[in-house]
């Protein structure tokens, strides 16, 4: 019973510490970076974008970030024909474990492993998941630390894309 209650208030701790912003440096526009897919191969992001692009910070064992998943689909659907574009930056351990996730999970787009230049040129940040809307000016428009909401983001999409 004790190992119960210890386990769900360590689960309680990192949920909540998942919804703070945790920051070296919020940055305001992305800058161009360079990584390998998840299937193999190098790019770079300005290679992947999209005219609106939501990088999306992930992990096949982040229970938010599986969360997420059915949200992005959509937008996905709603918004690519529009120049939208979702590229994804996994934080597995391996470009193996994040390339069986990205295939078990029918993840569609875009798909990087993580590396230092990336993290340090989105800020940082020390918590996943973590959303960053970019407008056609590379722009940061919204970070969304935890899971996103879903309604808001439609906007600020469409509003981007109109632009």
């Amino acid at each position: 019973m004790a190992g119960l209650f210890l386990l769900l208030a360590v689960f309680a701790v990192c949920f909540t510490a998942c919804r703070q912003e945790y920051f070296q440096t919020a940055p305001s526009k992305v800058i161009n970076f360079k990584g390998k897919l998840v299937e193999g191969g190098i790019s770079h992001y300005n290679d992947e974008k999209g005219i609106v692009t939501l990088i999306v910070l992930t992990a096949s064992w982040c229970p938010g970030c599986r969360a997420e998943l059915p949200h992005l689909k959509q937008l996905d659907s709603e918004f690519r024909d529009s120049g939208f574009k979702i590229v994804m930056i996994s934080e597995d351990d391996t470009p193996r474990i994040a390339s069986k996730y990205k295939k078990s999970a029918g993840i569609p787009w875009t798909m990087f492993h993580w590396n230092y230049d990336m993290m340090n040129a989105l800020g940082n940040p020390g918590v996943i998941p973590v959303s960053y809307l970019v407008n056609a000016q590379d722009s940061i428009v919204k970070i969304d630390v935890g899971e996103f909401d879903e309604k808001v983001m439609r906007k600020l999409i469409g509003k981007a894309l109109k632009q």
